[in-house]
């Protein structure tokens, strides 16, 4: 009895151990066992649990004409999931005969599966095998990939559009493309045009009726003359394709077969720009546009600030050219330009507005005139350089300083102020070459050199430091005008405006009296700036700032807070530095 319950527990053991390797299965699959030399073959690899590290053999004596592809189904039967995972190629054989498709090789959890080998029976060309297999369908005239280059012949700088399409007769399905090989655009300014969503459209094309689909759109902006190249652009599809076999019911049978695709390269021949009538202040511009400089303001005081917006617009290159600079009377501070662009790129290339928006300070009261600028751009269409004018522009400024002339303090001298020089000589005669060897004359040779190198061991080096901190100083200063300019422009929203205005402080006060941001309190302020000469009021002032932008942080501030501290700020700085200048 014992000995039947041992063979019991065996077979059970044995019959679970079977079972649980019969969990996994991986096996491969082809669409025909015997073919002819001149038809194709599917085969597949089927795992039915997910796998990594899939080998395939190396398919000898067959041509491997698509994949792999890869595809993952999932189903639920009766609350049971099924999973499968496959990888498909398509092989053309190279001989007839018997011939081989060796192991392929997957890991699942941990442990490798092979395939069993697939045994082939290839024949002579088949007649006729065409109206059985996918040939009749995949040449030239009935599947093809194109890019339509709107101009083969631009000027630099001319955008020019490629579309890439895909056009494929009916029967032929697409149910897989994937990139295999995408343009470069070398040379090349590039703008992708995106496509939401790949259509399938009916056009016509060479005279027949296909399927478009539009795979890529593209805006070009050649950067150089000559003939340059773009790569091509190859797609790797998976076609369904009709057979001449039919289901149970009659329907007829699909196959699938993979097929790569491409443009094959294209070359632009890309013309320079003609040097007859090109302008000196030419920058590259190419296309149709306006331009003008706007002002924000043409009336203001001295030490208050104004906008002026060099402005171009219109169709062409805006990203890819320098816009022209203004000049402005030498009693009004320039700072550097802000950029701005409102540019949209479709199909016939950028249009929209590019503009340099200068902040300008004056500091003395008058009429002073903005000086015409110039903005030259070619124009491909009428092939010929055109050059643009702003109009005249007059700023009028009050209440400041104005500028004055010495011309009317030169002070004439008397013939009395020259009773002091002799006018009759009292010189002897002496021996030059008992005097050139003397000591005396070695002593007043060598006393100018002396002197010289005097000088600048005591006096050039801290005369150097002195005028490169004094250059720090007015470095420093003109950032923090700016600085006040843009708290300005922030009243309203406290919390840039007291950091602007903590930055305007901090700033001075490091470069000024050298105080270490660590050390940026109210006693070493205090201290330094009394060590200094600064005024006890104008010490108050600034201390009082402080506590405003500390007392910020913490509490609201209205706007006619922020416009008396701005004011204060503006006051007291200008006070100080220019008591330092």
């Amino acid at each position: 009895m014992k000995t039947l319950y041992k063979h019991i527990g065996l077979y059970i053991l044995l019959l679970n151990s079977t079972m649980v390797i019969s969990q996994v299965n991986f096996e491969a699959k082809v669409s025909k066992n015997k073919l002819g030399l001149n038809e194709r073959l599917r085969i597949d690899f089927i795992m039915n649990e997910n796998g990594d590290n899939f080998t395939p053999p190396n398919f000898e004596n067959f041509q491997i004409i698509g994949g792999p592809n890869q595809s993952i189904k999932t189903s639920y039967v009766n609350g049971e999931q099924s999973f499968s995972k496959t990888y498909s190629y398509f092989l053309k054989p190279l001989k007839k005969g018997r011939l081989v498709i060796y192991q392929a090789s997957v890991t699942i959890d941990g442990q490798e599966y092979k395939s069993l080998p697939v045994e082939l029976n290839v024949t002579d060309s088949v007649k006729g095998a065409n109206s059985n297999s996918d040939e009749v369908y995949f040449d030239d005239d009935n599947i093809e990939l194109i890019a339509s280059i709107s101009k083969g012949s631009p000027y630099i700088n001319e955008p020019i559009t490629i579309v890439y399409k895909l056009y494929y007769k009916s029967p032929i399905n697409v149910s897989d493309a994937r990139e295999s090989e995408s343009p470069k655009y070398k040379d090349f300014w590039s703008q992708i045009i995106k496509i939401p969503q790949l259509k399938v459209e009916r056009g016509n094309y060479k005279g027949q009726t296909y399927n478009v689909v539009q795979w890529r759109k593209v805006v070009l902006y050649p950067q150089k003359s000559g003939l340059l190249e773009i790569s091509p652009l190859s797609l790797n599809l998976v076609l369904d394709f009709p057979t001449n076999r039919r289901d149970f019911f009659g329907n007829i049978i699909y196959d699938q077969t993979s097929k790569i695709i491409t443009t094959g390269t294209k070359n632009i021949n890309v013309k320079e720009l003609p040097d007859n009538g090109k302008p000196k202040n030419f920058t590259g511009a190419v296309g149709q546009f306006e331009f003008d400089i706007i002002l924000n303001k043409n009336s203001l005081k001295a030490s208050e600030s104004f906008q002026a917006n060099v402005k171009v617009t219109g169709e062409g290159n805006l990203k890819l050219f320098d816009l022209p600079k203004i000049m402005v009377p030498a009693s009004m501070e320039l700072y550097e330009p802000e950029r701005k662009e409102n540019v949209r790129t479709n199909l016939s290339g950028m249009s929209g507005t590019v503009e340099n928006t200068y902040t300008i300070v004056p500091k003395y009261q008058g009429k002073f005139p903005i000086q015409e600028v110039e903005f030259s751009y070619f124009d491909p269409y009428e092939r010929r350089y055109k050059t643009l004018k702003s109009q005249k522009l007059n700023i009028d400024v009050f209440e400041g300083p104005t500028l004055s002339s010495n011309n009317d303090n030169i002070i004439a001298p008397s013939n009395e102020s020259f009773k002091f020089i002799k006018t009759e000589k009292n010189f002897t005669r002496i021996d030059k070459d008992q005097f050139s060897n003397s000591n005396t004359f070695l002593i007043l040779l060598s006393f100018p050199i002396l002197s010289l190198l005097s000088f600048m061991i005591f006096y050039s080096l801290p005369r150097r430091k002195e005028l490169n901190k004094n250059e720090k100083i007015k470095q420093v200063y003109k950032k923090i005008k700016l600085d006040l300019i843009n708290a300005e422009k922030s009243i309203g929203n406290k919390d840039k405006f007291y950091d602007l205005i903590e930055k305007s402080i901090y700033n001075f006060l490091q470069v000024r009296f050298s105080i270490e941001t660590n050390k940026l309190n109210k006693e070493s302020i205090s201290k330094q700036m009394i060590s200094e000469g600064i005024a006890n009021e104008s010490i108050e002032i600034i201390l009082k700032l402080v506590e405003s932008c500390e007392r910020a942080r913490y509490s609201d501030s209205s706007n006619n807070e922020m416009a008396n501290d701005l004011g204060i700020a503006n006051k007291i700085f200008d006070e100080i530095l220019k008591n330092n200048k």
